[in-house]
């Protein structure tokens, strides 16, 4: 039995790429929605309609990501 190490490579850096952009979008969503707490606090209400759509773009892509995930993982559904 031989490991064909490459595959191996390529599935890790894959995996670390995926883990690390969900992270940054997770990361962008959440900087976005406390913007929007912040200038709600100060009382300005400038900018806050882009940031909530810039953060529900951002969680609506992290659920896709989450449920293709699952679509994948889940032999039913195939």
């Amino acid at each position: 039995m031989q490991i064909d190490w490459f595959s191996l490579l390529i599935v890790t850096a894959t995996t670390l790429v995926a883990a690390v952009f969900i992270m940054v979008i997770v990361a962008l969503a959440a900087r976005m929605l406390d913007l929007i707490h912040r200038r709600r606090r100060e009382g300005r209400e400038d900018g806050v309609a882009f940031y909530q759509i810039g953060a529900a773009f951002f969680l609506m892509l992290a659920g896709v990501i989450f449920l293709f995930g699952l679509w994948l993982m889940i032999p039913y559904f195939h």
